[in-house]
């Protein structure tokens, strides 16, 4: 069994303090693309709206906790930090727009419910892949923690 304390091969002395909130991205990716294909279900009629709203709201919670991490995270990466917040602020206008459509049954709701269901979809994959790059770049300085940028200058 590997021993998994130990830095893999060529990574030795990367800094580790950004790799749960890459993760955190990841796994808000996940369940947004469940919630998405709940939402079709939804639509069609396969399932209950409980299970879109209990999913919705998990959804929020992971992406709460997500801004949350790059807010105090260290080093600061400020993209992320507004994609972030861009991201709770839609799913929280997702939320009204989700319940004014089952009260009201209006089409325009809904199809601005999809549209931002959308819009959350962009910004979440954006915000996994530049985690993903920022994580990489933000490890390959020489174990103090400093970021290199795109062009491998060093940065403070």
């Amino acid at each position: 069994m590997a021993d998994l304390s130990k830095d893999p091969p060529g990574n030795e002395g990367r800094d580790r303090t950004l790799r749960p909130v890459p993760l955190l991205f990841r796994v808000t990716g996940a369940v947004l693309g469940l919630q998405l294909l709940l939402g079709g279900l939804l639509t069609f009629g396969f399932i209950s709206a409980e299970v879109h709203i209990i999913n919705g709201f998990i959804l929020f919670i992971l992406a709460v906790a997500t801004m949350v991490a790059w807010l105090v995270s260290k080093p600061s990466f400020r993209p992320m930090k507004v994609i972030s917040v861009v991201i709770v602020i839609l799913i929280l206008l997702q939320i009204v727009l989700g319940f004014a459509t089952l009260n009201t049954g209006s089409q325009m709701i809904a199809f601005a419910h999809f549209a931002t269901a959308l819009a959350i979809f962009g910004a979440t994959l954006l915000g996994t892949f530049t985690a993903m790059r920022w994580s990489q770049l933000s490890g390959t300085g020489k174990g103090n923690g400093s970021a290199v940028d795109t062009m491998g200058r060093q940065g403070a």
